[in-house]
């Protein structure tokens, strides 16, 4: 093991503007009407950034270049304030791998902390070729493991779960980082995706942070959900923006019309009948129903009952076949929503949120290459749709709401925030901390000392624990890091190891699994796929017919 790695070391925030400055000051002048906005985008945010630390909104519609602004921010807002670092607090793991190596080309690897489930220590190693310090690790790497556990490094990109549960945790391993996010600009992107069970209390936390702590809090969406009621009333979002409503019209490049209750059957008609199309659903049993519709070569599925890997496959062959313009169809879940830059001429959504709404859009005449796309928002009426999660359900029943309202432009910014004000009525106070979480500090307390910080800790979860990690052998790699004995005495590194190749399934799944004979347990305790007559290499994995897995939607 590594002896006496150092801490810190790493640029300043004034050097790594300068890095930024350099970096940008590298892409020609802009030319066409959108890099000319977002060229005055970026300079909002630098202008803005000299504001004292407080509460901000940046509201910039979907391909609007908002990563590098939102950086430019940062660093600016950080130099002018004499704050410490840049915490990016981000949904979905694609997200954060998309910005982070961003980030990383513009500011140096080393100064970059990528902290989420799926990064690979020893990838990151090979690639910053840093002196070896023995035989597994090297000084930058060590350092970087070191700054995963307090965030002592200028930019950190992390998760949502990370960022909230450490502010929760009464564990000093995952409480250790906390102390950091005093006096840091706090950038939470695609903020309309905040767990909305536990609004309330992470809210709670970012005002805490911001009123008492010296940070700075940036909420970045182009569907800005109505968080102001979530803070004290005398609290002042200012919006880095200076007119969202026009920005929101320069970049409009896709119409949205409802079309009623349609069956899979009709749906699939309409996609087989255009060269290239998509449509997102909200549950995977719903995606793989619609894909057995499709006739034609060129079609494709997507879900979370492919492993990452096998997806990826997937996804680079959507993108070149839409690339050359080839025959190309795909019915995928939400996590096509979830980061996945693609550009169909067509789409088609199932009803949802209009936040879901809006992100569909973004799927469609993603780069303007026509003077309008057009997204087709549908109610299903099919047998494969069994009862939809309270939340989904509620928020398509308020979307529905605002598409008849709105039927022009139901995703305009007075759609958005209607939408947000009554799905907030609707849900209730009690939506918004559905676990009590607050209730562990309320003033009944005499001391803080008698807060119930366990069970506080204990109840909030981002994530439940009731889904388990399934090993597809998907690929040759597999059997061999399962047959790697070095990895074997070290579970957690081959569990990473592993991630491209698995999915996470219930247990109640697993345990149906298990009783068909599809399941081995590698090293006695990971559960592997024993047979591929249990995976589909189009559509994924295929369940016992007795199992319900609607209950995780993408």
């Amino acid at each position: 093991m590594a002896a006496n790695v150092p801490r810190g070391g790493f640029a300043t925030i004034d050097t790594l503007l300068q890095r930024l400055e350099l970096f940008l000051a590298k892409f020609p002048e802009p030319v066409t009407p959108v890099n000319q906005q977002r060229a005055q985008t970026l300079h909002e945010c630098i202008a803005a950034a000299e504001q004292t630390p407080g509460l901000f909104t940046l509201t910039v519609p979907t391909g609007g270049g908002k990563t590098l602004s939102s950086l430019a921010f940062a660093l600016t807002h950080a130099q002018r304030n004499h704050l410490n670092r840049v915490i990016y607090v981000i949904p979905y793991t694609t997200i954060i791998e998309q910005n982070a190596s961003v980030f990383k080309a513009c500011l140096g690897e080393e100064n970059v902390l990528e902290h989420h489930s799926n990064f690979d220590w020893e990838a990151t190693s090979k690639a910053v070729g840093a002196d070896v310090v023995d035989d597994q690790t090297n000084l930058v790497t060590e350092k970087l493991k070191l700054s995963a556990e307090n965030w002592d490094i200028p930019v950190v990109v992390t998760t949502n779960v990370q960022f909230f549960e450490s502010l929760f945790a009464n564990r000093s391993s995952r409480s250790r980082k906390v102390h950091n996010m005093a006096r840091s600009v706090l950038i939470f992107d695609e903020a309309q995706m905040l767990p909305r069970e536990y609004l309330e209390p992470c809210m709670r936390a970012v005002n805490e942070l911001v009123t008492n702590y010296g940070a700075s809090a940036i909420f970045c969406t182009a569907t800005q959900p109505v968080l102001a009621r979530f803070f004290p009333p005398a609290s002042s979002f200012h919006e880095i923006s200076h007119h969202p409503a026009q920005l929101y019209e320069r970049y409009k490049r896709v119409q949205v019309t409802f079309d009623g209750k349609l069956t899979d059957v009709e749906v699939a008609q309409h996609l087989n009948e255009q060269a290239q199309g998509l449509c997102i659903v909200n549950t995977r049993r719903h995606a793989q129903a619609l894909f057995k519709e499709l006739i034609f070569e060129g079609s494709f599925h997507l879900s979370t009952w492919m492993c990452p890997q096998h997806r990826h496959q997937v996804i680079a062959e959507i993108r070149r076949r839409l690339q050359q313009g080839a025959p190309c169809r795909v019915v995928s879940t939400q996590l096509m929503e979830a980061g996945v830059d693609l550009d169909f001429s067509l789409g088609y959504r199932a009803l949802a949120g209009i936040d879901s709404i809006i992100q569909a859009a973004g799927r469609v005449n993603r780069e303007g290459r026509l003077s309008s796309g057009m997204l087709h928002v549908f109610e299903p009426e099919t047998a494969s749709i069994r009862k939809l999660p309270q939340e989904l359900a509620q928020s398509a029943q308020v979307a529905r709401s605002i598409l008849d309202k709105y039927p022009a432009d139901p995703i305009c910014l007075e759609a958005i925030k209607d939408y947000y004000t009554l799905l907030y009525d609707v849900q209730g106070k009690q939506a918004f901390d559905s676990h009590h979480i607050l209730d562990c500090f309320e003033k009944k307390y005499s001391e803080p000392t008698d807060f119930s910080f366990a069970t506080a800790a204990q109840n909030f979860k981002l994530i439940e624990e009731n889904t388990v990690a399934l090993v597809i052998p998907f690929a040759d790699q597999v059997q061999e890091l399962l047959e790697d004995r070095s990895l074997l005495a070290k579970p957690y590194l081959l569990l990473r190891k592993l991630q491209p190749y698995t999915i996470n399934v219930f247990e109640k799944e697993l345990n149906n699994l298990q009783r068909k004979g599809a399941i081995h347990f590698a090293n006695g305790e990971i559960p592997v796929l024993r047979e591929m007559q249990f995976y589909s290499l189009k559509t994924g994995l295929i369940l016992p017919e007795e199992i319900d897995g609607e209950a995780i939607v993408m």
